[in-house]
């Protein structure tokens, strides 16, 4: 019931055994990952903001606000067999969003850091968790051999910082990516290792929604005035000097790449 409520914006499924979770909730057999593929969350989120645009400027995060209605909406009074917890910046508990959504079956590891989906590529934003003690069938990891091994590695390619890895799984060099982006605006408007990735082509995201996950502050004032919305609040990070130094916080900071819009943010945008 509730995953058929949440389809058409968190379009993306998977469900991975629960007993590795056991310790945010006990007795836990199942945990349902819920992500957006492609751009229909994103439109599903603007369409909110137009019709209600006083709640638009009065969330520091309107969309993770967003998906915490969405969710609400979807599942308004579970009981003490249920726990969720969101990919969001005012997230408290933490999961390896990437680590659970590949054992639920939404993609293979690639070299960028992303989940790689078979569908939409790196154009994932992995949202939200459901740890239930209710047994469901797993969908389980896939089978099929990852895209990434066929590929030529563009996206090693295109990093202007050098912070892609080569290899079928690859890695993210955080510190070199982020000392990248505190004197360049190379990366502005999207990860240029992204956008070079072949997987997914047709589901890349809008300028307006790159913007506002790359580089928030810039992304919400663009959205608010397409919008013709007056809003004051300043869009939050990411801080790129914090991830250098090794000062950003498991929260707030952390989650400003929430969505997808850097490689951890898979925990996607």
């Amino acid at each position: 019931m509730v995953r058929s409520r949440l389809r058409g914006c968190l379009d993306a499924v998977g469900v991975a055994e629960g007993w590795p979770y056991a310790d945010l909730l006990e007795g836990c057999l199942s945990v349902i990952v819920f992500a957006s593929g492609g751009p229909a969350l994103w439109e599903a989120f603007v369409a909110d903001a137009t019709a209600f645009p006083d709640q638009f400027a009065a969330e520091p995060h309107p969309l993770d606000a967003f998906v915490a209605r969405m969710l609400e909406r979807a599942d308004p009074s579970p009981d003490g067999s249920r726990l969720w917890i969101r990919a969001a910046a005012t997230e408290e508990r933490l999961l390896d969003f990437r680590t659970l959504a590949v054992r639920a079956g939404l993609g293979w590891p690639s070299r960028l850091g992303l989940v790689l989906h078979p569908v939409f590529g790196p154009w994932l934003g992995l949202r939200a968790a459901c740890l239930t003690r209710e047994l469901i069938e797993p969908t389980g990891q896939l089978t099929s051999a990852s895209t990434c091994v066929s590929c030529d590695a563009r996206c090693v390619a295109a990093c202007p910082a050098a912070a892609v890895e080569g290899g079928t799984r690859g890695g993210w060099d955080v510190k070199r990516c982020a000392s990248h982006n505190v004197t360049t605006r190379d990366c502005q408007a999207g990860c240029l290792s992204r956008l070079a990735c072949p997987g997914g082509a047709e589901h890349r995201y809008s300028a307006a929604e790159s913007a506002y996950h790359y580089d928030r502050g810039r992304g919400r004032r663009m959205l608010a005035r397409r919008l013709g919305i007056r809003d004051r609040l300043r869009g939050a990070g990411p801080d790129w000097a914090t991830w250098v130094d090794g000062t950003a916080s498991t929260s707030a900071d952390r989650a400003d790449w929430v969505g997808g819009a850097l490689p951890t943010a898979q925990e996607n945008g």
